[in-house]
């Protein structure tokens, strides 16, 4: 697919029948939110809110839903997703500067960002309306490199947003102009191609654009435009562009969010962003991103397998297949071994627990399915024994967003040795193999005939 914005995805996947619109009129508070929750815990389509209270913009939620819609936004055969992501990311091509001729609204005077802009409120904890889905952008005052990330954003006014600046490289590039007691200019989209929203959560090595990771992705150059208001180059077909700057000697605030953990978070104080202009497309969408659904554990998965799966394949060849359980944030696994040898099951499980996000790992051998929770619960029930076949490692780092570790984000972890005591007497009572090849016309009736 072209990289030509959020509205083209859009339309393919209107196109494929994977959108659902809603023509009910819902508050940007608390409702649209709760709709998206909710079909946010089962895989559902996108969903296209056509009429928002107090707002003309729609807003479009649970994009990446799916990890085939994750796929399809890569490019990417589901099945090959972790064989050809990392090479494609190898690849970096740099973006490439574009004049945008699209029509659009510049607001300047007079900004007031709960009038234009339907942010959503998401929970009924939360300190005020995020943007989680806003793409920022900021120059290294030392190397004139641009650096971009995903930060989410509180509104704090009508022309305020409080911005939280906890990873690289927009952390470090604004920790260098409060050092220098200068203000930082920075530019915010919303709306983009989706491809360009999955690459600002990807870690990129310093000095690196993480458009040209995008670009790599797709294997066609991103799109940029000049920023009006700053100087900065910035995605191009964005659907909404927020330019502002950051005057370190203004006050920092503390904003509660409820977080893909579950759970609402306040991390440490975060600068506000004056915003200086705001400007829409011609029938501009919103999107939007609710932190505690399936859509964001796709995106972790994403994450958090690129550095795990290839690692620990690599590391302990015996591994047939990795499974990172939906809804724990990468924090829980399994994984299939090939191999009976009790050191080496040992090791993985051990070596699986040294990743940052992985708290807890299942290893269970190459006859269960690990995508099925029923056998992973049959596995653990019938041939682990707690004094035995567990692990317990203690003071380990773990995930910030996770509320139970220490200071320091310290945890203890844990991984079960859920394989088989013995060869003899563990034997999986089964159909033989031909029978079921020979069923499978009957069981596709019987699932029609529903």
């Amino acid at each position: 697919m072209p990289l030509s914005g959020i509205k083209y995805f859009i339309e393919e996947l209107m196109a494929r029948g994977d959108v659902l619109s809603i023509s009910t009129l819902l508050d940007p508070k608390h409702e649209i939110s709760a709709v998206l929750s909710e079909m946010g815990k089962k895989e559902a389509p996108a969903i296209l809110f056509e009429r928002v209270k107090g707002h003309r913009l729609p807003v479009v939620g649970n994009l990446l839903g799916t990890r085939k819609r994750l796929s399809l936004a890569l490019g990417i055969d589901p099945e090959k997703l972790f064989e050809e992501f990392p090479k494609r990311m190898e690849k970096r091509i740099s973006p490439i500067l574009i004049r945008d001729s699209s029509p659009g609204t510049v607001f300047k005077k007079g900004i007031d960002l709960k009038k234009l802009l339907p942010v959503l409120t998401h929970y009924a904890g939360d300190s005020g309306p995020y943007i989680t889905s806003g793409f920022s952008s900021a120059r290294d005052p030392e190397t004139g490199v641009i650096g971009r990330g995903l930060h989410r954003m509180e509104v704090r006014g009508k022309d305020r947003l409080g911005i939280s600046l906890l990873n690289p490289p927009l952390a470090e590039i604004y920790a260098k102009y409060k050092k220098k007691k200068q203000k930082m200019e920075i530019a915010t989209v919303i709306g983009m191609d989706p491809l360009i929203f999955i690459a600002s959560i990807l870690k990129a090595p310093t000095g690196l654009d993480k458009l040209s990771i995008a670009g790599g992705i797709r294997e066609k150059a991103v799109p940029m435009v000049r920023a009006e208001n700053v100087d900065l180059e910035i995605p191009a077909f964005a659907e909404v562009l927020i330019e502002g700057y950051i005057d370190p000697k203004g006050k920092e605030e503390d904003g509660v969010l409820g977080e893909s953990s579950g759970y609402y978070m306040g991390f440490s104080k975060s600068p506000t962003i004056q915003v200086m202009a705001i400007t829409l497309r011609k029938d501009a969408i919103y999107h939007a991103i609710v932190p505690w659904s399936l859509e964001v554990d796709n995106l972790l998965y994403l994450v958090h397998g690129l550095d795990f799966v290839p690692k620990m394949k690599r590391e302990i060849p015996t591994i047939k297949e990795i499974r990172l359980i939906p809804g724990t944030f990468g924090a829980h696994a399994v994984i299939s071994l090939g191999t009976e040898n009790k050191g080496e099951i040992r090791r993985a499980l051990s070596l699986a627990l040294s990743f940052t996000n992985i708290k807890k790992v299942i290893a269970v051998n190459t006859d269960i399915n690990i995508q099925d929770d029923q056998e992973l619960e049959w596995a653990l029930a019938t041939r682990f024994q707690a004094d035995k076949d567990l692990i317990v490692m203690t003071n380990l780092r773990g995930q910030p967003i996770d509320p139970s570790s220490g200071d320091g984000f310290l945890t203890a972890k844990m991984g079960l040795d859920a394989t088989k005591p013995r060869p003899e007497g563990f034997e999986k009572v089964g159909v033989p193999e031909e029978v079921k090849k020979r069923i499978i016309p009957v069981l596709q009736k019987i699932v029609k005939g529903r």
